[in-house]
Formats: structure tokens, sequence, C-alpha cells
């Protein structure tokens, strides 16, 4: 980014001025008048901030726990059916609640009523306000919760045709302001495609037993071609499935693309991985789906075949999985002479829109074979899972000291055993696996309640340098780079009273090896402190604070002159204070103040600030307004703060502030009639003191970026 002069005083006074107007609004709420004065709107959509905030660096894999979650909603658990392993994956439940609350249901008979849940000791009030939008109550709820049949019934062919139900979205994504990338200059390098990303998905349902999907993706920049040959169907991304779940003994059948997710993940976990944030314990104890359907965007975390679940009995379950794709890679060859390439490296990006990646995509040939078996009994599951990978051409990555450990040849297979115990009052679990040449790598934690008021976590974990997981995704500091780490991590979050909430959380970490820029193994310690104050049911305070210092590469000179590759520490630090206001149901306004700062030996301090104000209006039962504006002053990107927006359905965006200048952004929502719904984000950022935005073939000239994004869903 091209800028001039960075006049950092004036600009830490026009946000020192904005900050008591901000806040002037959140202190109002003491006087708030009593014709307002409603409680939140229990049946509001989920909002998954508190899950997403620290999604920044990985917002790919997010997208698919976006949808996820946001199908959860559209097709809510009945609390008077849902087993405790499906009410286990709404985050904020967990496996301790799901049990409590299956337990309750099967002594006491059916809930009358969703807030009846309230009575279960451990869902308080803020664990009931989330977890609302996914939660449904059948239409007889007086009557006792019948015995569940031992398998699932089969509905017939007629009853499926029938009770279909259809719905398709059509996404378009277009920045304004366009890089050099898509100039008219066909002498050098850009981009093959249009600035546009579209985005299709036809699906149908019945109930959660039927899904047929298909989506289409093109990313901004990529070509519309038709290439059966090279997997290109004119859009760049295609994904569909078919799949059936709980039909007699068959618990689920995939025919198509799908993910598996078992254990905690060291060996086989395609999905979105939970890492550290502002929820300190109960989203890190995992219960893998096993396997499941596939219709994200993500271009590399899903496996195409088929797989299956079988029930033998009702405890125990039966897996099994092929997937034959091909991916994205670089090859090269030793000399001209050799007739067989090698594998550089597998990108991951996704990214197809100049020739070089062009040439990287689906070159590469991959095949997955393998199976899992778990029984479960009274709250304790424990399963078995392995599989054997082949690709078509050998892996043999460059030569770097930090590769060395890096996995060599075509073929591998992996193993693990997992278990998890869920009682009252604490869930024990665990992962041991072994990968390629005979390596272990082991995963364990505990999960306490403490007499429904609190809640502790201590999770250990341990991946040698030399492990290798193709498809592993478990916990740790690089969450879902499963190796080169070993861990100890303690959470814990406290209920002090019906107003006041903290959490907390330490975790000390260490690589055993090198990593990219680093000449020596290193290790580093990362702390988060939380403070919720709820004074009124419509006033919420939150402060957090965060520091985290690690070891990171860095060159020095010595006395000769000459320039030597060393280690220094490396300290990031973060304070927020966030304010929600709810005048009514209709009308919300939150603001958020944050600053960060990045200290290292050698190096200025550098500091960042961002100020926001949001506004969320239901101004018709028929349109929803959101809206942002931001003020921010980074000094460096190292110092750069991030913060979550509110975005399209099924999508979500955690943009990055470095530099100085002001972010906005206005979202409409419009359902003119029942079954369709018209989104409209707009949004733009201004850098001041700025000749150019961006870099590379995305470098804009000018100092502002701007977007707009257009989605219409029809539900029939």
């Amino acid at each position: 980014m091209g800028r001039g002069r960075r006049p950092g005083r004036s600009r830490r006074r026009l946000l020192a001025t904005l900050l008591p107007a901000a806040w002037l609004l959140a202190a109002g709420g003491i006087a708030r008048p009593a014709a307002a004065q409603t409680p939140p709107d229990t049946t509001a959509a989920p909002d998954l901030e508190w899950l997403l905030e620290e999604a920044g660096d990985d917002a790919g894999g997010a997208v698919d726990l976006v949808e996820r979650l946001t199908a959860l909603a559209e097709q809510p658990l009945d609390i008077n059916t849902a087993s405790a392993e499906e009410l286990a994956q709404i985050p904020w439940l967990g496996p301790v609640l799901a049990r409590r609350i299956v337990t309750y249901r099967d002594s006491a008979g059916a809930f009358p009523s969703i807030p009846a849940l309230r009575r279960i000791e451990g869902v308080t009030e803020d664990v009931f306000m989330r977890s609302r939008p996914y939660l449904t109550i059948g239409t007889s709820p007086a009557v006792a919760a019948p015995r569940p049949p031992r398998f699932a019934p089969v509905p017939s062919v007629r009853t499926v045709l029938r009770g279909l139900r259809f719905d398709a979205i059509q996404r378009l994504t277009r920045r304004l302001d366009l890089g050099r990338g898509y100039d008219a200059d066909t002498s050098a390098t850009r981009y093959l495609g249009s600035p546009e990303r579209l985005y299709t998905r036809l699906r149908a349902r019945y109930g959660r037993q039927v899904s047929l999907n298909l989506t289409l993706e093109k990313d901004p920049g990529e070509a519309l071609a038709w290439d059966p040959a090279r997997g290109a169907y004119g859009f760049d991304h295609v994904t569909l499935h078919a799949a059936l779940h709980d039909v007699g003994r068959l618990r689920r059948l995939i025919l198509g693309d799908f993910g598996a997710e078992f254990g905690q993940g060291l060996i086989l976990w395609s999905g979105y991985a939970f890492g550290k944030g502002r929820e300190p314990v109960r989203p890190l104890v995992r219960r893998g789906a096993g396997l499941r359907p596939y219709g994200s965007t993500d271009e590399a975390r899903f496996f195409r075949g088929g797989a299956a679940t079988v029930a033998l009995t009702p405890a125990l379950a039966l897996s099994g999985f092929v997937s034959r794709r091909r991916l994205d890679a670089s090859l090269y060859s030793h000399d001209s002479t050799s007739a067989t390439p090698l594998v550089r490296s597998l990108p991951a990006d996704g990214l197809h829109r100049t020739p070089l990646e062009r040439s990287r995509r689906h070159v590469l040939g991959a095949a997955l074979y393998g199976g899992a078996l778990s029984v479960s009994h009274r709250g304790t599951e424990v399963g078995l899972v392995g599989y054997h990978t082949r690709f078509e051409y050998p892996l043999a990555p460059d030569a770097e000291a930090y590769r060395r450990y890096d996995f060599r040849g075509r073929r591998a297979s992996l193993v693990s055993l997992y278990g998890q115990t869920t009682q009252r009052d604490f869930v024990l679990f665990g992962e041991v696996a072994r990968g390629p040449e005979a390596v272990w790598a082991a995963l364990g934690g505990l999960e306490l309640y403490l007499r429904g008021r609190a809640e502790a976590l201590v999770l250990a974990r341990v991946y040698p340098e030399d492990f290798n997981s193709f498809y592993g995704a478990a916990f740790g500091e690089r969450n879902g780079v499963t190796r080169n780490e070993s861990g100890f991590y303690t959470g814990l979050a406290v209920r002090l009273s019906r107003r006041w909430r903290v959490g907390a959380y330490v975790d000390q970490y260490r690589f055993p090896w090198l990593r990219f820029g680093t000449p020596r193994p290193t290790s580093g310690h990362d702390a988060l402190g939380l403070v919720e104050y709820d004074p009124r049911p419509w006033l919420s305070l939150t402060v957090q604070g965060r520091t985290e210092t690690r070891e990171e590469g860095h060159r020095y000179r010595d006395a000769a002159g000459r320039w030597l590759a060393g280690v220094r520490p490396e300290t990031r630090q973060s304070l927020r204070v966030e304010g929600q206001y709810r005048f009514s149901r209709a009308l919300e306004l939150r603001a958020r103040v944050e600053g960060a700062r990045f200290a290292a030996p050698g190096t200025r301090t550098a500091h960042g600030l961002l100020l926001f104000q949001d506004l969320r209006w239901q101004a018709r039962p028929w349109l929803r307004v959101d809206a942002r504006l931001a003020v921010f002053d980074v000094d460096a990107f190292e110092a750069r703060i991030y913060a979550y927006e509110r975005d399209l359905l099924y999508t979500f965006s955690v943009p990055a502030f470095d530099g100085q200048g002001e972010r906005g952004y206005l979202l409409l929502h419009l359902e003119p009639r029942p079954g369709f719904l018209l989104q409209i984000k707009y949004a733009g950022t201004r850098y001041e003191h700025a000749t150019t935005v961006g870099s590379g073939l995305d470098e804009v000239p000018g100092n502002r970026l701007r977007e707009v994004r257009v989605q219409a869903r029809v539900r029939f």
C-alpha cells in the first residue's frame, strides 16, 4: 500500500473525540425509558461472531461451519426427540449439557416449552439465548417423549417425493475498484476471467433424511471454462451430492462429495476446527459428526466418492468411505528425461486466476480408502478410524531445513484410537494416532462442570515434527496444522451471578523443529481474559484482553556487518471494550473500541486502534437493516485488528484493519413474501494518505476499496 506521511497524532485525536460520543449511548442505558424495556427477541437469527471472530486467518475453512450452522438454524432440533449426539453439535451446549438435557427428558418426560430448558443445571441465560435459534419443539409437547425405536423408520418413496422442499441461491460479489490484474494490457500477466465472484446452489431436502445438493462457484479473476478433461464444467468449482440420513439401520449414505470428522481430528477432520477465542472451554471439546454430505465452497477440505455408516446394533456403528479426486499441485522434474513428475507442494487456496495458477489446477490424482468402527454406551464412545491414501505422483518437497520431516512418497496409512466419556459433571476425551513411518501423536483433555456455575478445561497435545497427517485438523496454536507442536492449554469460564461472567485461558506451546522463517525450534505462550457484565436485559458490556509472545525468525547483523539468522520474541497484545444496547425488538446498537500493540527487540513498537459503531434496525417485518461505521489507525501490519462483520446468509466476513482510514457497510435484508429473500450489501474502505491499495495484481490506484454483494434465495 502506497502511503504518504502518517499523521498518527491527528488521527488519534479524532478517535479520542469520537470515543465519548460512542460510549454515551451505552451509558445512557441506565436511564432507558420504561416503555422500551422489552426483553431480547429469542427468535432472532443466529449470531456466529463469538465463534468466528478469530477466523481471520482461516476464512476459507470457516465458510463450511457457517453454512452448517445456518442450515441447522433452518432445520432446528426438536428438544423432545433429538439425541445427545445431535444436541452436542450446537457449540454453546457441548456434550455435558446435551447429555443433561436428554437425561432430564428421559426421567421427567417431554419439555412443555423451549424455555423449560432453563430447568437444566448449566443452561444459563446466555447459553439458552445462543442455542435458541437451533432448537424447536414438537406440536404436542405435553405428551411424554416416547422411547425411540431401535432403528429409524424408513419413509416410503411417495412420502419423500411429496415432502421434498427446494431452495435455490444465487450470489454475486464484485469489487468496484479493480486491480491491475484486470487491465486490458495482454502483454503483462493478468487474470484470465472477470472480477465477479459467482455462486449458485440448488438443494432439495426431505426433513433431515434426504439431501440433494449442487453448488457452483467462480472466484474473482477466474474464467468460466468448459473443459471436462480438466474437470472444468463452466464454473471453476463444482460440488454435488445425494445423501440419506437415519433410514433404518443406515445412519448415513452419501454419493458424491462428503466430509469426515472422527475423534479429536488427529488424522481425519475435513471441516472447520474451533480454536482459541472468546469461548475458552465448550467449543474446544469436540464430538465428530462422522460422515456428512458436503456442499460448501472450500475447494480443498472434502472428499469425492462414496461413504456410508451402518448401525450393526443401536450401540455399534461401522463406517466406510472411498474417495478419488484430483488436487491442485505444483509439479517439477529432476531433469528433462524424467517421465514421472514430482510434487513440490499442494496449494489449498483454490484460486485459478492466472496462467500459472491454472497450470496447477487438478493435476494430481489422489485416492483415499478407509473406515471407522465405534461403540457407544451411556455417554461413552470408543472408536477406531484408519485410512490409506495414494497419490498419482510422489510427494517430494524442497530440501529446505524446515521441510526435512515433510512426507515424501506416494502411499501412506494412518490409524487412530479415540474415546470420550460424558457424565453429569465432566467430559474425558482423547485420541492416539499412528502416522506414516510409525510416528505417534496424541491429544487428551478433561472438561469439568463445577456446581453449574463454572467450567474448566485442561488439554494437552503432542504432535511430533515427523508426524504427517494429511487430512487432520486437531487443536493447536496453528489450528488445523497437526504436526511439529506440543502444548498445554487451560481454560476457565465462571458465571459469578446473573449479571457477571468471566472467562480466561492460558496456552503454552513449543515447536520442536524449524518452521518457515525460523532457524531453530521455538516456543511461545498465549493468554486471554474476558469479563461480561449485563446490568439490564437490554444492555451488555464486555472487556477482553489478550497477550501472546512467540519466538519468530529474525535477521541480525554481526560486528563484521554480516547478516545472521536468529530468533526473537515477538509480543502482540490487545484490549477490547464493547457495549451492546437494545432500544427495543426493532433497534439495537453496539459500539466497540479495540487497541493493539506489537513489540519486538530491535523494532519500533507498533500500535493499532479501532472504533466502530453498529446498528441493527428491523424497520418492517419484511425489511432489516445492518450498518457499521469504523475508524482505524494501525501503525503496522503486525498490529492489525480483526473485526467480524455481518454479511449475506451462509457467508461471513472478518476483515483485517491496517493503516489509517474509515470503513463502513450497509446490509439490507428484504423478504417481501414468504420463501423469497433478497440481500444487498455495500462496503467501502478509505485509506488516508495512500496512493495505492493492495499489492501485486490486486494493487488498486487511489485510496479506496469498494465492494457490492447481492444474494437472492427462493424456497418452495
